[in-house]
């Protein structure tokens, strides 16, 4: 697995100028040098590098970005130009006084490099600080006056600027600014011990681990009874020797029992060595004699988060913050291990100390936006956050976070920049690699997403979590096969990584396997995502009964939140305008959108008031249709269920509406809460019931209804006059009908477009036996997930069990479909789960369609369609019946060019394509159970 080198130097040079645009210079900086990392002569990159230098008064950096530019274009003037203004930066007059002269041999009449040299000249006479400057200024390249024989800017020059550089660095080691030393180091072209110390020094309190080790070990033999050195050594010999890491920091602390540095060392040693007992002891033991050493609460918090002892690890802080009371890092921390607990109250409060003490604490200030980010509160959370980053631009927490709350309310395009700066300002933190990984996977942008998470795996190999989300960006793409190699290596890394078995369920579901996939999802029903892909997979199940499928349902819901409202202020008025509320992720390009659009589209605002409760994470064009269909948008991503029925209750809703079930981005919490007095799930989005008893009515008609079969359900069953249906067929379908293909082929061509989630045992044997009963007849299978190689093989050798040849079957990928369905003489319906969509666009390009009555509900949508379209004729209620019917359609092939030419105007001349009836009946079934609700209160 190699990264992209070429794309990631593209990456950071545009990091690079946005962060010089947004004045962000240190996400510039490290930009750049990751830049110069792979491509060491970038112009481009080492002028940017030192126009932020210059911008962040960073001489020292100018200096060295400039010069390199010299050299690397000494034609350009304005590189010479920019080299002045650094000396003059860095108060270096000869360096100055040369570059400048350099430009003006390069460009006589510059007016900038003129008007400098006059200045220098004022300051001279003013001052007489340039005593030290020969008469006749050299140039860079002249030869040096001294008679060296060398040019002037690799002798004397160079020499009086060294005596400047080394003096600051001297004045930054003392100061103990960290990063300048490290500049400056840079700079010096002669070492000594002293220098060699410092710099060694000064990489490892900036926590620049594998530089500073080299540096460190080196310094340590020319100072062998430096105790800060030694210490400094123990711990970075944790990332290579953890014995030698021992006994360093055992003879540091046998010289001198204050140096907390190797205690700290010796806690990491026996946490390595198995003993995390002896681990915690150590660093109580150290606390207990310092305890104004931050960094010592600072990594047993640490220690027993990652032991997930969180109880102990609030309770630690709480005693940090006994003992320093005063301290503000300590009420920061106290606040965030409260926050971790989810006790966000608690957090809050503690994270409020700590600006009372140090009101510029800006992690305290970031994490009081998480807290709120994690009560589904965003606008709170951004508040706070923004706060944070405003006093520290550079905290790279703080700017995952932020990415996180744009993230989770569907702004993509801001989280995106949050994470790319975080990065910016960390390249080598692997967490912010995977956010912005997961960013582009929302998206659908997969090729980025693979690129990005190459990077985070590169730096962090042994996280299983990257692995994971690396299977997710490749079963996202259709490459199951290396998707499951990606999810094994996590559960190689940590068997017990319970995420990855959400995953491997969506795998197994692909291949048919659901008592497997449906095995995996009970273990983690507590996690993100297991609920309503469990109860997807069982609507799925060829043998389960509707019984069976309910009862899951109940063991799911059970896990929803209690009803919280029982009383209503709505007036309880019959002949009123209504209220409707209709909650969604599908307000957008989606296949729901299609049936949902004709019914909000044809409201009559007389009668009822529409609002629009939008769950979108990702907006487009359709979601601008969609807000101008309604009186009312409320986008809702982001924000707690609790928000969400607060702002229902708030607007009055008198019939809430569910239009997505048991699918990704709903929200039936919701309605668990009991926001409205009268809730409803409408079959369309899901085509099941909810089992959630809060709400009322599960709305289909009889077809998908039949009587008998309210023991599946939670909800009263409302079945209206049929179709509970329109079908407004979308642009895309507008294609001309072609000839019926079996005229020119000479054998039928069954077809189907279905998910292979469909394509179960049963399905498989029946169409088997279809296959054998009309000789010569082929079988296309075209979806999406064909594109997976390994998936067409898998079904390949499913249908060679039961005798059907490769040669009969056409399984892949084609787009857009109506292609695939031009192909088609007659298309197939799946049981015990029928299509949908796909069903309506068969008919519509023409094809006669058979479906299979099963299991209510989900297992007669066939059935509402063809009956809502006046073929009947077309339903079965057995195997045999089913099989009879599609034989007898393909054995007349001139009946079948028939229907082929007139279906699409039967189709759009019935009621299943009536959209105004339907949204009048839909208003009237509203209108019935609002009336219901007046007369006799709640059943």
């Amino acid at each position: 697995m190699a990264v992209d080198t070429e794309w990631l130097v593209e990456f950071f040079r545009g990091q690079a100028r946005l962060g010089f645009d947004e004045g962000d210079y240190t996400r510039t900086r490290n930009s750049c040098r990751e830049v110069l990392q792979y491509v060491p002569e970038d112009a481009p990159s080492w002028a940017l590098l030192g126009e932020a230098a210059l911008a962040s008064r960073d001489p020292v950096t100018a200096l060295r970005a400039f010069d390199h530019l010299v050299d690397l274009e000494p034609d350009n003037p304005e590189h010479a130009m920019k080299l002045g203004q650094a000396c003059l930066q860095a108060q270096d007059w000869p360096a100055a006084v040369t570059a400048f002269n350099q430009v003006l041999k390069l460009q006589p009449e510059h007016a900038g490099a003129n008007e400098a040299l006059a200045l220098i000249a004022q300051l001279q006479e003013r001052l007489n600080i340039l005593e030290q400057l020969p008469a006749n200024q050299p140039g860079r390249n002249d030869p040096c006056p001294c008679g060296s024989g060398l040019k002037y800017k690799k002798c004397c020059l160079e020499k009086s600027s060294q005596t400047l550089i080394l003096q600051r660095f001297e004045q930054a080691f003392a100061a103990q600014e960290w990063q300048q030393v490290v500049s400056l180091g840079e700079e010096l072209r002669g070492t000594s011990p002293q220098i060699r110390r410092a710099t060694a020094l000064a990489r490892y309190q900036l926590s620049q681990r594998e530089p500073a080790y080299p540096l460190v070990k080196a310094a340590y033999r020319e100072w062998p009874d430096d105790l800060e050195l030694r210490a400094a050594l123990a711990d970075l010999e944790l990332d290579h020797d953890v014995a030698k890491a021992k006994r360093l920091a055992e003879a540091t602390l046998s010289a001198d029992p204050r140096q907390w540095r190797a205690s700290l060392v010796l806690a990491a040693v026996h946490s390595r060595q198995g003993s995390p007992a002896q681990s915690e002891k150590t660093l109580r033991e150290l606390l207990q004699h310092n305890p104004d050493c931050t960094l010592a609460w600072q990594r047993l918090s640490n220690f027993l988060r990652k032991s997930m002892r969180l109880d102990d690890d609030l309770a630690t802080m709480g005693e940090w913050t006994e003992r320093c009371p005063d301290n503000a890092d300590a009420w920061c921390h106290r606040g965030m291990s409260a926050v971790m607990m989810q006790q966000f109250q608690n957090g809050r409060e503690y994270l409020e100390r700590a600006l009372q003490l140090a009101p510029s604490h800006h992690e305290a200030l970031c994490w009081m936006g998480q807290s709120y980010q994690q009560e589904q509160n965003p606008h709170k959370a951004l508040e706070y956050l923004m706060r944070g980053l405003q006093l520290k631009p550079d905290y790279q927490a703080g700017w995952n976070m932020l990415g996180g709350v744009y993230q989770s309310v569907g702004r993509q395009h801001e989280s995106e920049g949050c994470f790319m700066r975080a990065l910016a300002i960390s390249p080598l933190q692997a967490l912010a690699w995977n956010n912005l990984a997961n960013t582009y996977l929302d998206w659908r942008a997969l090729e980025e997403a693979e690129k990005v998470m190459h990077v985070a795996l590169e730096l962090n190999p042994g996280d299983p979590s990257l692995w994971n989300n690396l299977g997710n960006i490749l079963s996202a793409d259709k490459r199951l096969k290396e998707a499951l190699v990606a999810y094994r290596k996590t559960q190689e890394l940590m068997p017990g990584y319970e995420p990855v078995l959400i995953n491997l369920a969506g795998v197994e579901s692909h291949f048919g396997n659901l008592d497997r996939a449906i095995a995996l999802l009970r273990q983690v029903l507590d996690l993100p995502g297991a609920r309503t892909n469990l109860l997807f997979f069982a609507n799925y199940h060829p043998d389960w009964s509707g019984e069976q499928v309910y009862q899951l349902y109940r063991e799911v819901t059970d896990r929803y939140p209690a009803r919280q409202y029982f009383h209503y202020d709505n007036p309880r008025t019959e002949k009123r305008r209504l209220r409707i509320g209709y909650v969604s992720p599908d307000f957008r390009h989606h296949v729901c959108a299609i049936f949902i659009e004709p019914l909000l589209s044809h409201h009559d605002h007389e009668q009822v008031e529409v609002f629009a409760y939008s769950l979108v994470r990702r907006e487009d064009a359709m979601t601008e249709r969609f807000i101008g269909h309604v009186d009312h948008w409320r986008h809702c991503v982001g924000l707690s269920d609790k928000a969400i029925a607060e702002r229902i209750r708030e607007d009055g809703i008198d019939i809430l509406v569910d239009l997505a079930g048991h699918t990704g981005n709903s929200r039936l919490q919701v309605f668990a809460l009991k926001p409205a007095p009268v809730q409803i799930s409408w079959w369309m989005g899901f085509a099941f019931g909810t089992g959630l008893e809060q709400v009322d009515y599960f709305l289909a008609d009889e077809q998908m209804l039949p009587v008998g079969c309210e023991s599946s359900f939670a909800e009263s069953l409302w079945r209206m006059p049929a179709p509970a249906v329109a079908y407004v067929p979308p642009e895309r379908m507008q294609v001309e009908i072609s000839a019926l293909p079996a005229l020119s082929n000479g054998y039928i061509t069954f077809g189907s477009l279905t998910r292979p989630v469909r394509l179960n045992y049963k399905v498989i044997e029946v169409w088997s036996a279809l296959l054998k009963r009309v000789p010569n007849s082929r079988l296309l299978l075209d979806s999406n997930a064909f594109s997976d190689e390994s998936l067409r093989e898998h079904y390949f050798a499913l249908f060679a069990e039961q005798g059907i040849a490769a040669e009969r079957l056409l399984i892949g990928y084609t787009s857009p479909a109506t292609e695939a369905l031009a192909q088609m003489d007659i298309a197939l319906d799946c049981f015990p789960h029928n299509s949908g969509t796909t069903l309506y666009e068969s008919l519509y390009m023409g094809l006669p369609v058979v479906s299979l009555r099963d299991r209510p509900s989900m297992g007669r949508v066939g059935a509402l369609i063809l009956h809502g379209m006046g073929r009947d004729e077309w339903i079965a209620d057995t195997v045999q019946e089913y099989l009879d019917k599609l034989v007898a359609l393909a054995n007349d092939v001139p009946a079948l060019a028939k229907i082929r030419a007139g279906l699409r105007d039967e189709m759009l001349a019935s009621k299943l394509c009536d959209a105004v009836d339907f949204t009048r009946r839909m208003e009237e079934t509203y209108r019935q159970m609002w009336q219901r609700y007046c007369e006799q209160g709640e059943q």
